[in-house]
């Protein structure tokens, strides 16, 4: 089986996430660039109960509106995770920590709606709006 394993910039938190994401992605809601600090925030989605774990360390949380919780290192600042209740049983993990994030390829681009209009991308992926 695939591991996954990541964490945060300092390495006071870590994670390992196991086989295939449910989906890799780029968001461009407005929420997911502020948390980031981004113009576009990319994931990969995992199922909880049976795909991940925290490995070291607990993720600082943030209720960043209602049914979403957002993970980080308190200690780094490093955003970690996206969890919605609209998502049972998935966490959204960013890319950008993961140990070999080149292994993980997006495969969309979500809430385009949302996107700053100076960004573009020079890729053929689908673009779909969240509302």
């Amino acid at each position: 089986m695939i591991r996954h394993e990541g964490g945060c910039l300092c390495s006071a938190v870590r994670f390992e996430a196991l086989g295939a994401p449910r989906s890799v992605f780029h968001c461009h809601c407005f929420s997911c660039r502020r948390q980031t600090g981004a113009a576009v925030a990319s994931f990969a989605a995992f199922k909880v109960s049976d795909a991940f774990r925290w490995t070291k360390g607990t993720p600082a949380a943030y209720a960043s509106s209602p049914g979403v919780t957002r993970r980080f290192c308190a200690h780094c600042g490093t955003p970690l995770s996206y969890e919605a209740e609209k998502y049972e049983d998935e966490i959204h993990l960013s890319i950008g920590c993961f140990d070999r994030a080149g292994d993980l390829v997006p495969v969309a681009h979500w809430h385009v709606e949302e996107k700053l209009p100076w960004f573009e991308t020079a890729d053929d992926l689908p673009r779909q709006r969240g509302d």
